[in-house]
């Protein structure tokens, strides 16, 4: 005879509508094939709780991975965040706790919002480059709006014509690799990109300029990016360096609007 635990959504349900029914609890347990108790159980539950479904606590395998462990794993992972989810896995079981598998460990990361992705690009910075950032933000931040209202605020940019060089991913069948949606070009002895600089500041763009190697058909296309050539800037930069490297071969030409 069935107990209440080994019925199914169906049974329980047959359950509650032979009761309903007015059948007998004899003749529905004989119907459903399981015990008078579980049919008494099941309709009271459905009775006052308005539902048959089972609620049973510590079903299925028990987690292997506990709380004090995920803190482990935690620490593993900030120790070093350019481990691949094998050498953590081969890290963690080389400790005192119970062995775990890849995948285990690559769903708890997952669980615990760990997630693998790129890193983030920044400017290499020394110790001093460091020192003379901070000291900059002390000596500035009590500047006030007009001030800073006249400060342009450049950067620079490099665009790909042909290509990028990021990882892109194709989707083919064996023998397709020759596909032009399945191949990438490039360009010898050239990226075939371009640099962009430019500046904005409040109430307007500054100069804009674009260096590399630029055909006439992309020189127009930079062209319209032109804005305003403001007179006697005075560039707030440490010694020796300037909006655009001396030896960048510049060939795109600073337009003043006036």
């Amino acid at each position: 005879m069935g107990k209440v635990a080994d019925l199914c959504e169906f049974d329980r349900g047959q359950i509650v509508m032979a009761r309903r029914l007015g059948t007998s609890i004899t003749e529905t347990a004989r119907l459903v094939r399981c015990s008078r108790s579980a049919v008494v159980t099941i309709h009271a539950k459905w009775i006052n709780d308005g539902d048959t479904s089972s609620r049973r606590q510590g079903v299925g395998r028990p987690r292997v991975i506990k709380e004090n462990v995920r803190r482990r794993l935690s620490r593993l992972v900030k120790q070093n965040r350019r481990q691949t989810v094998a050498q953590l896995t081969a890290q963690y079981n080389a400790g005192p706790s119970a062995s775990i598998s890849e995948h285990t460990v690559q769903r708890t990361l997952l669980d615990m919002g760990l997630c693998s992705r790129r890193p983030t690009r920044v400017p290499l910075l020394t110790k001093r480059h460091r020192q003379l950032r901070l000291q900059w933000a002390r000596e500035h931040r009590d500047w006030t709006m007009d001030e800073w209202k006249r400060v342009a605020w450049s950067h620079e940019s490099r665009f790909l014509i042909h290509h990028v060089d990021g990882r892109v991913r194709v989707r083919r069948l064996p023998g397709e690799q020759l596909l032009l949606s399945c191949t990438a070009g490039h360009t010898q002895a050239s990226d075939g990109g371009i640099m962009l600089w430019g500046d904005v500041l409040m109430g307007g763009s500054g100069a804009n300029s674009a260096w590399g190697e630029l055909s006439e058909h992309h020189c127009g296309s930079v062209a319209p990016l032109h804005g305003v050539c403001l007179p006697n800037w005075k560039w707030n930069l440490p010694a020796g360096q300037r909006p655009m490297s001396q030896g960048s071969d510049c060939v795109g030409v600073v337009r003043e609007a006036y």
